[in-house]
């Protein structure tokens, strides 16, 4: 056997692992749904400039999922708050999904944010700002999807919260869930019901 059929067999055994290896594995195909409408109540302790802040309110939200891993998201959502604060929230944006296993997903969203503050009196506060959210979203079993991340706003001010959430689904279309927001200016609690389509 000559030098040069050794060395095509000797190159032949480094790079075929080699590019087995390199090869990218298939993606799971995720059997989580994007394409939702929620409704939600929730209860929040803002700190503003060290005063607390508490208060109570609804939001309606919805996610359209516009191929397999990208979807858009939308929410508006309206609190009642100490000393005669009313503030509405109107958020958009797009979001990308990677499976990975077929029920979890990573998935991060960039937002647009717009908040209304109507304060006692003839004073009012209009702001707007982006937002970023990174998080995991599982599917424990038939019933139970649990899900966590951290979301980025800078709203005003700049703020990192971490959230979590637990969502039971009773079919496969309706689910209620429980949601936490911690870590930031602002701590909440809330409840919530969706439909998915």
């Amino acid at each position: 056997m000559t030098n040069g059929v050794l060395r095509a067999l000797l190159g032949t055994a480094v790079l075929v692992p080699a590019v087995t290896f390199a090869q990218e594995q298939p993606r799971p195909q995720s059997q989580l749904s994007y394409n939702y409408a929620e409704i939600g109540y929730d209860e929040s302790d803002f700190d503003i400039n060290g005063t607390d802040v508490d208060g109570d309110g609804l939001s309606v939200s919805g996610s359209f999922a516009l191929s397999d891993d990208w979807h858009v998201f939308a929410s508006y959502a309206t609190d009642d708050l100490d000393f005669g604060i009313d503030l509405d929230t109107w958020t958009i944006g797009a979001g990308y999904r990677y499976p990975l296993k077929d029920n979890t997903d990573l998935y991060g969203r960039v937002l647009y944010i717009n908040s209304e503050a109507d304060l006692p009196g003839p004073v009012d506060a209009d702001d707007d700002g982006l937002g970023l959210q990174f998080r995991i979203r599982s599917r424990i079993n038939q019933q139970l999807e649990l899900e966590g991340g951290v979301q980025y706003v800078d709203v005003g001010n700049s703020d990192t919260s971490l959230q979590g959430s637990a969502r039971y689904y009773f079919t496969d279309a309706f689910s209620a869930g429980i949601g936490l927001t911690f870590g930031g200016d602002r701590d909440g609690i809330g409840i919530n019901a969706r439909y998915s389509f």
